[in-house]
């Protein structure tokens, strides 16, 4: 059900986007190749998971590795992967999103990765217990604050509940923005919340109960993939310099933000919204890596399968999901 809607929306986005002259005027739709300078189309969820984008855009740095970018923000990238390399050259997206897109036959393929978490030091993802859960198996019959039904936090949620032994039909999930999850606790409305740093503080601080990570499908604690970009896998092939350029641009974005870390606060502030004091102690370079590995997509594969969110005969390996330029 979730790879249909998704390719139902996607579609919906590409159809949309052509109706109204969507795309560059320099592209070659029979190649995936352009003439002219170096241009990229990115669409990114405007969060502080992306903040690298926004720094590499407002420094300068895109222009200095000659590239010219379009930056399109938006609420639900995972929508657009049936734009990627027509509307859109590069998209942010979770591997449960470009796992289910590879099941579709959409051939997407992870160029980078943008944020890498694990379960100790790294750490970026919790579920969250309220008031009288203190374990998994408690959720059964409950409802779980998620900030959205797919991605990580949702899926992963999904895993740990069937790692349990409980369907994700035995519980109910409701989209509950990451400001409201300590709201939703207090008042009962949900009883667990999928929710990231800086959010996790609040929940635990109010009596909340660390159930675990959502990423570690793994469970071994290793590194784990919170966001990546995605491009078509023919246009990648076609076009390794705009990649080469794109990578070093996050490169010195994020030396940048290393060396910049109150001004790069500020970006969190002004362009995601966060408030001063959350903004001030948000590690905001934390999590930032961009080595993009087949480890980021294979542990989530079988999971999948096994809650009915990837198809059984999916057989695609994860290597061939990763770009090897």
């Amino acid at each position: 059900m979730q790879a249909r809607l998704l390719l139902t929306i996607g579609t919906a986005v590409v159809l949309a986007a052509a109706g109204c002259g969507g795309g560059s005027s320099n592209d070659d739709t029979s190649t995936g190749t352009r003439s002219g300078p170096l241009t990229l189309r990115i669409a990114y969820n405007a969060n502080a998971t992306n903040t690298t984008i926004v720094v590499a855009d407002q420094q300068g740095f895109f222009t200095k590795n000659g590239l010219e970018v379009k930056l399109t923000a938006t609420q639900n990238s995972a929508a657009l992967i049936p734009a990627v390399g027509k509307q859109f050259d590069l998209v942010t997206v979770t591997p449960p999103s470009l796992l289910q897109a590879a099941a579709q036959g959409l051939k997407p393929i992870l160029v980078s990765a943008q944020n890498v978490e694990n379960s100790t030091d790294k750490r970026n993802s919790y579920l969250i217990g309220g008031p009288g859960i203190t374990s998994v198996a408690a959720l059964k019959g409950k409802t779980i604050g998620v900030p959205g039904m797919s991605g990580n936090l949702y899926e992963g949620a999904v895993i740990m509940l069937d790692k349990a032994g409980i369907k994700k039909t035995d519980v109910k999930f409701l989209p509950v923005p990451f400001a409201d999850m300590a709201g939703g606790l207090k008042t009962g409305t949900i009883q667990a919340a999928a929710t990231i740093f800086p959010f996790n503080n609040q929940l635990l601080g109010q009596g909340g109960t660390d159930l675990g990570s959502p990423t570690d499908v793994a469970g071994d604690g290793s590194e784990s993939l919170s966001a990546g970009w995605v491009a078509s896998a023919a246009w990648a092939t076609a076009n390794k310099a705009a990649l080469d350029a794109f990578a070093k641009s996050q490169d010195d974005a994020l030396a940048w933000m290393k060396a910049n870390d109150a001004a790069a606060k500020q970006v969190l502030v002004k362009e995601f919204k966060l408030p001063e004091p959350v903004a001030a102690n948000y590690p905001v370079t934390k999590w930032v890596s961009f080595d993009a590995k087949p480890e980021h997509l294979q542990p989530w594969i079988d999971p999948m399968k096994k809650v009915g969110d990837l198809p059984a005969d999916f057989s695609t390996p994860a290597t061939d999901l990763v770009y090897q330029g």
